[in-house]
């Protein structure tokens, strides 16, 4: 039995989809311990001593405990280093304020046979050496939703920052005004407030209704599951990779709920559009789909099912950790 030890960092989605690899690798077999990244010491890793220590982004990397990256970079740790980016590896998103990572990491990986790194978007495979793309997938047994209300009407949710979302939400509180709901951290929230005044999107009327719009953060899947499930639509606005299909994509569907994401080739490779999800391509668009589905919700609830019974179906952590499983083992035994 292999012993998985995976490291939680401290953003939600990274947190939720370290959390999903748990369940994979506990399906295949693994033992699996999680431990808080803030909180890992050496004495853990040398009491559990793992086959696998398994990141998020730059995992134990990103600590800046220098005992314990010392530690797991030593051959005497004796143990395979194994990085899911769900973020792009040489952006913020991924290295935060620590830029010197991407190099340093990808030094490491030219150097070491012990470390094995998957990104979730193909257009990042080759951003570090023997990275391979390894798409994100959910655990559908956590998001389920508690009641049906269908409280909400349009929802966002994600950090409401750039041009490109800030323009989409300024347009869809333009066309529907209150209905529009937006669930995010704080200062993200507040910092986007900044933005549209600075960028002048909205007038002032329309700024306070903007305003009026946030609904507060959401930390777990079962908040998250209540909130996909009863909005009639979900509107998704990718910001990072090509492809389009970032873990909002998933937690909608597995939540059941309908999902209005922006039109990629990925997206029409992966999913059958208008009939598991739908897909917009520009900002007409958007607001056509978006009233189109509020009117017809009879055709958003059956887009829903389907787009959950794909999910469940083929887009699981036990297989994504099959395959992490296939990599690092098959190398080793050649």
């Amino acid at each position: 039995m292999k012993k998985v030890l995976l490291t939680l960092p401290d953003n939600i989605a990274g947190k939720l989809i370290t959390k999903g690899f748990s369940a994979g690798f506990k399906s295949n077999g693994c033992f699996v311990l999680c431990k808080e990244l803030k909180d890992l010491s050496v004495s853990d890793v040398e009491k559990f001593r793992p086959d696998i220590v398994f990141g998020y982004d730059y995992g134990f990397l990103y600590s800046g405990k220098m005992d314990l990256i010392e530690y797991l970079l030593a051959d005497g740790a004796n143990c395979n280093l194994v990085h899911y980016f769900g973020d792009i590896p040489d952006s913020k998103y991924a290295y935060g304020l620590k830029n010197e990572l991407y190099v340093e990491f990808s030094l490491l990986s030219k150097t070491k046979n012990n470390i094995f790194s998957f990104v979730w978007d193909k257009s990042f495979e080759n951003k570090i050496p023997n990275m391979k793309y390894l798409p994100m997938a959910v655990n559908t047994k956590v998001y389920k939703a508690k009641e049906d209300l269908k409280k909400y009407d349009i929802t966002f949710v994600g950090r409401p920052l750039t041009d490109k979302r800030q323009e989409l939400l300024a347009a869809l509180i333009k066309r529907f005004g209150k209905r529009v709901n937006i669930f995010s951290y704080e200062n993200h929230f507040l910092q986007s407030l900044d933005d549209m005044k600075e960028k002048q999107f909205l007038t002032d009327e329309e700024f306070d209704i903007y305003k009026s719009s946030y609904r507060g953060v959401l930390y777990t899947e079962q908040e998250l599951a209540d909130v996909y499930f009863n909005s009639k639509v979900n509107i998704n606005i990718p910001i990072q990779g090509c492809s389009g299909i970032n873990y909002r994509v998933f937690e909608v569907l597995a939540s059941c709920g309908f999902l209005l994401t922006e039109f990629t080739e990925e997206i029409e490779k992966t999913f059958i559009v208008s009939k598991e999800l739908e897909t917009y391509t520009d900002f007409a668009d958007l607001i056509d789909k978006t009233e189109f589905y509020l009117k017809n919700y009879d055709f958003a609830q059956k887009i829903s099912i389907m787009g959950y019974a794909d999910v469940f179906k083929k887009h699981s952590y036990t297989s994504r950790a099959r395959t992490v499983l296939d990599n690092v083992y098959k190398k080793q035994y050649e």
